[in-house]
């Protein structure tokens, strides 16, 4: 009885921890060089096109959010200390990158990013493509808003 007991909860807590990993997002490289030196895929501006426009979950230096990139440019995002910031997006072909332009606080900023496929084969990582420093881990969202 009491092995089946310890059974149980061992397989809830295996259970449990699995889901906790699986909203988590992989720690990316801090710069794009170290990116490719780790042997991290570039996705090419083709590959990007399959995943823009989507919505995506993401994890930035900037804290949690949710981008939807919508067909005709426009985009927004949530949960950057407002409720809502609303944009534009791109790709930048020259560079195989995408860019995405928010209303910030200081106005409207833009930003063309590199884009890595991570490790865990569901996320991927963003690199400024200005600065090489990495900006966010995202995946596309699981669930419709």
């Amino acid at each position: 009885m009491l092995a089946s007991r310890s059974a149980v909860l061992f397989s809830m807590l295996v259970a449990s921890t699995a889901i906790t990993h699986a909203a988590d997002f992989p720690t990316a490289p801090p710069r794009l060089q170290d990116a490719e030196a780790q042997g991290l895929v570039r996705m090419s501006t083709a590959e990007l096109k399959e995943f823009l426009p989507g919505k995506m979950e993401a994890k930035g230096v900037k804290g949690k959010h949710k981008r939807v990139f919508k067909p005709d440019g426009s985009a927004y995002r949530t949960g950057i200390g407002e409720k809502e910031s609303t944009g534009t997006w791109r790709f930048d072909e020259k560079n195989n990158a995408y860019c995405n332009a928010f209303k910030e606080k200081k106005g409207i900023q833009e930003n063309c990013f590199a884009v890595f496929r991570a490790p865990d084969g569901s996320s991927y990582f963003d690199y400024e493509i200005d600065t090489g420093f990495y900006a966010h881990a995202w995946r596309r969202a699981t669930q419709e808003e």
